[in-house]
């Protein structure tokens, strides 16, 4: 191995390495994070060199108890948040706190955390807006709310799984055998915690078809400073 591609390497281990557990805050950490990640994809560095090896342990990090999801903004956008980020993810059930939980890599789920978060904000501050300019009646509130997100939330969920599309149609066999060690080690720890994960379908619920639209139009206009990238790709969410 030259001298160079030494030291890229050790460039991109030091910026893996700024994590909010070593002391970095949550900026500086989701900025290495994306940094190393567009290095790793424009080098094409292999998990062998990295020493991402099927012994990494994956983690799992719930939400603060007692952290509220009124709209079920965050729920609905999981499913895809999961995917882009190559983690397994679940709700649990009422009596234990009723959070979020994500189980996958250190850095992935680090990344999926900050992004659920940061897209629930924006679908938030959307239906803020989206209420200011519609003025609703008191009877009409709830539902506009309701066609609001879920237009919102489906239309960003469905950005964020083409984006897992582009990427696996562009991964080369470096990117495709990270994903294998990643999915190697959430499944080594689902079994080692002893955790079945059960899908969940929801009923339908009636919402007011304006205000659906309203949101999917607000969910084109999702965008964000930083890359949003998984599996190795530099792909961002406009």
């Amino acid at each position: 191995m030259t001298v160079e591609r030494e030291s890229l390497l050790s460039k991109i281990r030091a910026l893996l390495a700024k994590t909010m557990e070593a002391g970095c805050t949550e900026e500086e950490a989701m900025a290495a994070l994306a940094k190393a990640q567009a290095m790793i994809a424009a080098y094409e560095v292999t998990d062998a060199e990295l020493k991402l090896t099927k012994e990494e342990k994956a983690i799992l990090r719930s939400e603060p108890p007692g952290t509220k999801d009124p709209h079920q903004i965050k729920w609905n956008l999981l499913h895809a948040v999961s995917k882009f980020c190559n983690c397994e993810s679940w709700r649990e059930r009422r009596r234990n706190g009723g959070g979020i939980v994500f189980v996958g890599l250190p850095a992935d789920v680090q990344f999926a955390t900050w992004l659920l978060d940061h897209l629930a904000a924006f679908v938030e501050a959307e239906t803020v807006n989206f209420l200011m300019e519609t003025e609703p009646s008191n009877e009409d509130r709830r539902s506009a709310i309701r066609g609001f997100v879920a237009g919102c939330t489906e239309r960003i969920s469905y950005r964020l799984e083409e984006l897992c599309e582009q990427t696996a149609a562009a991964a080369n066999s470096n990117a495709k055998a990270l994903v294998v060690v990643k999915d190697q080690a959430v499944q080594a720890k689902l079994k080692e915690l002893d955790i079945r994960i059960h899908l969940s379908c929801g009923g339908y619920v009636e919402h007011d078809p304006s205000s659906y639209h309203a949101g999917t139009a607000a969910g084109d206009r999702a965008s964000f400073g930083r890359p949003v990238s998984g599996c190795n790709a530099t792909l961002r969410l406009r």
